[in-house]
């Protein structure tokens, strides 16, 4: 088996997209981790209106050190059409509730000398013009870029649209994913699996893998060591955008997957590529109109299968989604040394834990290690060669809460 380059592989996937995916509307809280199909721009300025940043009281600055009229009390939500506050006068204010006319400045309640139900005394000193007031448009002006297309939609995207008073958004829709399992000893979960027998661990992964990256994936089946009939389960794979499969792509008796593609008429870009572990990882496609299928073929271990796919596997998808988004890589030292062999780039699971990568075990587990995918957070890309405490490697961080 040959092998391509990390490198070249991940680009020489990225230049097979063409094109970008149809668009669909939806409900704005439909739509956390898709991608934007537009730009969008504010609506309106935010704040929208000239507000109170604090619980207190607006006065003009040059009444700081006066005892003072509570001429008003404004509240949230409340109109100010009309009010304006004089010289010698104040307006008991709440957060977010309009400023009127005539005021310079918001003091707290508990930074305010004195007050009583009718009147109230800021100090004299320590607060300037403007203190403790959110300017209309200070955030955001009308017509701002907010949103850029292929921007993978978050949280706190989405409460930035709502509060331009955005229902509906258009998106780029889903991929649709097919995920196979194969091998005769691979059985479903909620079966009992036989001394001879393992469980199904890489469909559940990457299904909800892929779902979290707001990708329609289902577990399709299961490809039997058989080349006839893996050639019958290709027959509908035109229907989907991309079919991943996991095991039967490296040279075994019964690792068909390769032949049973070419005799289907599929394209392969590359089968093997310099990663421990992952390196019999491949990719094809079939010519479909108006797009192709592409097709990932899985190392069978799942350590192997999860890191090709959050290296390989998921940076194409996301160009294919339409997403302009990029893994972000971190530079942070060892906590212990490393010494790698052979001329494969190395994906190394573990954690950070205050900002120094903590390879798991030390490093030292095999690719059947599935007890790293339920401690690790993080992976490390790193050649061969010796490292020591301290020195940098490139880890990228791909759980959120573990």
């Amino acid at each position: 088996m040959s092998t391509q380059s990390f490198n070249l592989a991940l680009a020489l996937s990225l230049d097979l997209i063409k094109g970008t995916p149809q668009q669909e509307e939806i409900p704005l809280e439909s739509s956390l981790n898709r991608v934007l199909a537009q730009s969008v721009v504010a609506q309106e300025p935010l704040p929208k209106a000239t507000n109170s940043a604090m619980d207190g009281f607006a006065l003009k600055f040059e009444d700081l050190g006066k005892p003072l009229e509570i001429a008003h009390t404004i509240y949230a939500g409340q109109s100010v059409e009309g009010v304006e506050i004089q010289k010698g006068q104040c307006a008991k204010i709440m957060t977010g509730a309009l400023v009127p006319a005539g005021v310079d400045l918001v003091v707290p309640f508990e930074a305010m000398d004195f007050c009583n139900h009718a009147q109230a005394q800021a100090p004299a000193q320590g607060f300037k013009k403007g203190a403790n007031i959110r300017f209309q448009g200070e955030d955001i002006l009308k017509d701002e870029l907010i949103a850029h297309a292929g921007q993978r939609i978050h949280a706190g995207l989405i409460a930035l649209l709502a509060s331009q008073g955005i229902a509906h958004i258009k998106v780029f829709k889903p991929l649709k994913i097919a995920i196979f399992s194969s091998g005769d000893e691979v059985v479903a979960l909620g079966t009992k699996a036989q001394d001879h027998q393992i469980y199904d661990s890489n469909a559940p992964m990457l299904v909800s893998l892929l779902r979290s990256y707001g990708h329609e994936a289902t577990h399709v089946g299961k490809l039997k060591d058989d080349l006839h009939a893996q050639q019958e389960m290709m027959e509908n794979w035109k229907d989907y955008d991309v079919v991943v499969s996991s095991a039967g792509v490296s040279v075994g008796d019964k690792d068909y997957f390769k032949d049973a593609l070419l005799q289907k008429g599929a394209t392969i870009h590359y089968h093997g590529v310099n990663l421990k572990p992952g390196k019999p990882i491949m990719l094809a496609s079939f010519a479909n109109t108006p797009r192709p299928t592409f097709v990932f073929g899985m190392p069978g271990n799942p350590v192997s299968c999860m890191l090709t796919c959050l290296t390989l596997v998921l940076p194409m998808l996301e160009k294919l989604a339409g997403s302009n988004a990029q893994s972000t890589l971190l530079e942070l030292p060892l906590s212990t040394p490393l010494h790698f062999k052979g001329e494969r780039l190395h994906l190394v699971l573990g954690r950070v834990e205050k900002g120094v990568f903590v390879p798991y075990r030390g490093g030292r587990y095999g690719s059947g290690a599935i007890d790293a995918l339920g401690a690790c957070h993080a992976l490390a890309l790193i050649a061969p060669g010796v490292l020591e405490v301290k020195d940098k490697v490139e880890v990228l961080l791909y759980q959120r809460f573990l």
